[in-house]
Parts: structure tokens; C-alpha cells; sequence
């Protein structure tokens, strides 16, 4: 289903989350340190210039609509913004490699669920 509406521009956000995703479990897979380091940065600065806001947003829509949503669907999405919001954290106490895994694992297949499963429901809704 074409996005429209608030959803088209959070769509196109998954972009820059699916690529920071691929990086991280790329950097995590590996056994460097500065690479480990470098990518904990990026992940860092992506939430801080885009996924905090587009969660906010997100978070905003489902609000709008809950009562007409899948409840295990909105329940899913909210903790997955929960745990990446920790793993996007600089205080985050998982040690970068095993951080940089579950956040590239986690976001991808969040965005994937999103785009599939979670937006063509809430589109019909805002």
C-alpha cells in the first residue's frame, strides 16, 4: 500500500534506519573495537538528528488511533521503541559489541514489521 499522509515521510526515515541497522550488525559482527566505537557514534547521532523525533511521531499517530489498532501491534511497536531507545543511549550498559548486534537486529526488523504489518493498519487510521 503507497504511503500517504504523515506516514509518507516517516516512511521514507526507514531508509536512514535500515542503513545504520545493516552498519551496526556489520560493526558487531566484527572484532574492532574503534569500528565498534566509530559505529556506537553514528547510532548515537541518528537518534539524536532523526529516530527520537520520528518515534515521537510514531508515537503521536498511534495515539490518534489505538483503540482501532491491533493492541498486540501497538504493544510490539512501543516496546521495541523502548529497548532501541536504550540501545541508542550513550549510557546504554550492554558492551558495544553485543549493543551494536541487538540495535542493527532489532531496528531492522522493526522498520521491516512497520512497513509490512504496522503502517498499512494505522494508514487507514490518520
Amino acid at each position: 500500500m503507497p504511503r500517504i499522509g504523515p506516514l509518507l515521510a516517516l516512511s521514507h526515515d526507514h531508509h536512514g534506519a535500515l542503513v545504520i541497522g545493516r552498519d551496526a550488525r556489520r560493526a558487531g559482527a566484527g572484532n574492532d573495537r574503534v569500528v565498534w566505537l566509530e559505529t556506537l557514534a553514528r547510532v548515537e547521532e541518528h537518534w539524536r538528528l532523526s529516530m527520537a523525533a520520528h518515534f515521537v511521531e510514531e508515537e503521536r499517530l498511534i495515539s490518534l488511533a489505538r483503540e482501532k489498532l491491533d493492541a498486540d501491534a501497538v504493544a510490539r511497536i512501543l516496546s521495541e521503541h523502548a529497548e532501541l531507545r536504550v540501545l541508542a543511549a550513550e549510557s546504554c550498559p550492554l558492551e558495544p559489541q553485543a549493543r551494536l548486534s541487538r540495535f542493527g537486529e532489532l531496528v531492522s526488523a522493526h522498520v521491516r514489521y512497520e512497513e509490512r504489518i504496522f503502517f498499512p493498519q494505522l494508514q487507514l487510521h490518520v
